[in-house]
């Protein structure tokens, strides 16, 4: 575990989530999930432990071969989907999840970071200064494509503002609601009496959602 200076606020929370409540984490569930949302907390290693460094997450991170080892595919169902957030700079890791979670990609749709008056939100970077986020789409076995479950008229870019870190645009949550109300009364799956998705590494508990995470209640 890293250490952290005392007056370092950041360091500390992330501390308490470790020793707190990541130890106190119920299993994932398994009850074979038609959509898996998915943000890992990917690790980021530059000035990680340097109190002035404004781009530090503040929550504690996983490593690469502990998302990568992450029970996915047994809780996804023989044809169900996957909508995994990546940053930039992990992408390729984020492929490599999608393999080893028994999933194919079909897509990917960028989040751009906009500001009120509709710019580009800047943010940190070495090769440029990220305004995007990336969202992978995949699929296991014969799920439907999501033309097929009536969403033809889908754009593969939100534009919308940037709001606290890692919460995500409320245009994706529609999307998110949307695609899982269409796979739980797809007809070809079979009918199902409660919702099938889940949430993981959630910070709230959404309606029709099975949510698991350290912050979640």
């Amino acid at each position: 575990m890293k250490s952290y200076k005392v007056d370092d606020k950041i360091g500390q929370l992330k501390l308490s989530i470790a020793i707190n409540l990541i130890p106190n984490l119920p299993p994932v569930p398994c009850k074979d999930y038609r959509l898996i949302v998915a943000d890992p907390p990917w690790d980021f290693h530059l000035r990680e432990t340097d109190p002035s460094h404004r781009g530090r997450c503040p929550y504690p991170a996983m490593t690469d071969q502990q998302i990568l080892d992450m029970p996915i595919g047994a809780i996804g169902g023989d044809d169900s989907y996957i909508l995994l957030w990546t940053t930039n700079n992990h992408q390729f890791l984020a492929f490599k999840c999608l393999l080893a979670w028994g999933y194919e990609h079909k897509s990917t749709f960028t989040w751009e970071k906009v500001t009120i008056a509709g710019k580009p939100h800047m943010g940190m970077g070495h090769y440029g200064r990220n305004c995007t986020e990336q969202l992978l789409i995949g699929t296991k076995g014969n799920a439907p494509s999501m033309s097929t479950l009536g969403l033809t008229n889908v754009p593969n870019i939100i534009r919308a503002r940037r709001q606290q870190h890692s919460k995500k645009p409320e245009e994706f949550w529609v999307l998110a609601n949307t695609l899982g109300q269409r796979l739980e009364n797809c007809e070809r799956l079979g009918k199902l009496s409660q919702p099938s998705r889940i949430e993981l590494f959630a910070r709230q508990q959404r309606p029709n959602w099975d949510s698991w995470g350290a912050e979640v209640n």
